[in-house]
């Protein structure tokens, strides 16, 4: 087998999304899942990040206080999102 046809299955997928302009979605996907590693697991046990659409996230959490705390920290939180890629994908977030 010719080496120059070997590909991992990201790199395959990532051109396949690339190639069809679902780069946004795909990112939005991969930031629903994971939530935990922009808030930390102590605040992902209490939340759950439910869907992103046009660029606004709703979370909802058990907490009211950590409800408070994560408005507080909303843009902290905006900027480790969007710190991983090269568009922003996440433009607000609404917590409920």
């Amino acid at each position: 087998m010719n080496s120059d046809n070997i590909h991992s299955v990201k790199e395959l997928l990532q051109n396949f999304v690339r190639k069809n302009g679902k780069q946004q979605l795909y990112a939005e996907r991969i930031v629903v899942e994971n939530w935990p590693q922009y808030v930390g697991e102590v605040c992902a046990k209490y939340s759950t990040c439910e869907t992103i659409t046009n660029g606004v996230m709703r979370v909802k959490v058990n907490n009211a206080a950590l409800r408070f705390e994560l408005m507080g920290q909303k843009t902290t939180i905006l900027n480790r999102i969007n710190a991983d890629y090269a568009f922003p994908v996440v433009k607000d977030i609404v917590f409920f």
